[in-house]
């Protein structure tokens, strides 16, 4: 009992047992231990004190009313039918560590067990949250390439390697991603590998350039030239002399756009608005877009003789579904440096927290994944460790067929699960959470189909509201 509670962090069950107060209000919940006279400790003092009831709960079971469940049950929450004495309150119990204790206790008002039983699945989802679970180990050491953070096995590797040769020469470098996979992170690594390193990098997103702002932005201009122009501008160009500039979704340019900077790589040359002369300009041209550029050449929506100019060395960006093993690199660097911006307390993720972040699919890549744990830290940052139910509740729900692409398995075993999943899923959604008829459906015992709700994590699925576990929300 005492490996029990050691791992069990105080700060998290006291953040979880004052959400499920919120959520049956008017009730209070804590952690007992049995004593050595055979009575029960409160831990956290919040029942002031346990019920009469629960005094023998050191002396070799549970006292009548009371029916704490066997580990191999422990997704299940056990509620008396009635109420076993007169009284406006009633109790409920929780073992985390099979019979011997310790126990979460819950008492809430009578009228409220109508309202716990409808939940049981809920609560038995986030209760499960509390037992022990240590970190995962790290694993292999997460490799830095300037400010790149990946795994040894991670598809970046080659990837890298590629880009490190591309670096040292001058041919343009065109980089192929989806949005969110840190494409100018890529770009500054082969401005930072480059003879040019000593130079400026610049950085522009072609789908924030008007035609109106291209002169004065890309070109800059002379004092006077325009109304408003009340002093000379250097354009982004001209400030990349010598060194990198970096065009963002260059897919995304005008047909007025990608003729000017046709001319600017033909001639290397810009001339300011207002003046007549024309200024050198010799800069490394990095592009990147998240279009399928060969489909927009040939259908004549981007130059051919610009897409040539511009597509010397491809290099195309894997997103995060398909390099799975740098997820959990990323999201404690991203968990630590949130944090430390905040002045913060979370620095860990739980096993089961990881698992819910790997089988999610991430369409935003890992800009969704940064923003995901910079609003862990923001909403939950007092605590030392994130736990699953601090998660966003999209993260919860499987894609179904249809919504996008999906995370390609690795292997069969991946295969077989993912099949699985999917199913159960959508039978449970058929019959509204209804475990029996959901088991006759795919052709399982009941008790086949718990074990495998289990272990695919879709307690949540088909229940009430599908598991809204942020804080505040509603009534259950």
């Amino acid at each position: 009992m005492k490996t029990a509670l050691a791992a069990l962090c105080p700060s998290t069950l006291t953040a979880t047992l004052e959400l499920i107060e919120r959520r049956f209000a008017p009730s209070r919940w804590d952690l007992l231990a049995p004593c050595d006279n055979g009575s029960a400790r409160s831990l956290l003092g919040r029942l002031g004190g346990p019920f009469p009831s629960l005094r023998g709960l050191g002396e070799g079971g549970p006292p009548p009313y009371i029916r704490p469940l066997r580990r191999e049950a422990a997704r299940q929450l056990s509620l008396p039918l009635e109420d076993p004495a007169p009284g406006p309150e009633m109790e409920a119990l929780w073992p985390l560590e099979g019979e011997g204790g310790p126990w979460i206790c819950g008492r809430l008002a009578a009228d409220r067990v109508e309202d716990l039983r409808r939940r049981r699945d809920w609560l038995s989802f986030l209760l499960a949250e509390l037992a022990p679970s240590p970190e995962p180990p790290g694993g292999d050491e997460a490799l830095d390439f300037h400010a790149i953070l990946y795994h040894p096995a991670s598809p970046l590797g080659p990837l890298l390697d590629q880009l490190r040769r591309a670096a040292r020469s001058e041919a343009p470098v065109f980089l192929e991603g989806e949005s969110g996979v840190g494409k100018e992170l890529f770009a500054r690594a082969v401005h930072r590998l480059s003879p040019r390193s000593g130079g400026a990098f610049v950085a522009q997103n072609g789908g924030a350039l008007t035609d109106g702002l291209i002169e004065s932005e890309l070109f800059g201009h002379a004092k006077g030239s325009f109304t408003g122009a009340r002093e000379e501008r250097v354009g982004l160009l001209e400030l990349s002399h010598g060194g990198t500039f970096f065009l963002d979704e260059v897919g995304d340019l005008s047909s007025m756009l990608q003729v000017r900077l046709l001319r600017v790589l033909q001639e290397k040359q810009i001339r300011r608005v207002g003046e007549n002369r024309q200024r050198p300009v010799d800069f490394r041209l990095v592009c990147a877009t998240h279009r399928d550029m060969d489909r927009r050449v040939a259908g004549g929506e981007f130059r051919a003789d610009l897409w040539f100019r511009v597509s010397g060395i491809r290099l195309r960006i894997p997103p995060l579904r398909e390099r799975p093993m740098d997820l959990p690199l990323l999201a404690r660097h991203f968990l630590a440096e949130e944090s430390a911006r905040s002045t913060g307390r979370m620095r860990s993720i739980s096993a089961p927290a990881l698992r819910l972040l790997r089988r999610y699919r991430w369409p935003g890549n890992v800009r969704e994944l940064q923003n995901e744990m910079a609003r862990a830290v923001a909403l939950y940052g007092e605590q030392p460790r994130l736990e699953r139910w601090m998660l966003a509740e999209r993260l919860f729900a499987d894609s179904e067929p249809g919504e996008g692409p999906r995370r390609v398995p690795l292997n069969l075993q991946e295969a077989q699960e993912d099949l699985e999943r999917r199913m159960i899923r959508q039978a449970l959604l058929r019959h509204e959470g209804n475990r029996s008829a959901s088991a006759r459906s795919l052709g399982l015992s009941r008790q086949g189909l718990l074990k495998k709700i289990q272990r695919l994590e879709l307690e949540h699925v088909g229940m009430p509201g599908e598991m809204d576990l942020g804080p505040g929300g509603g009534e259950p």
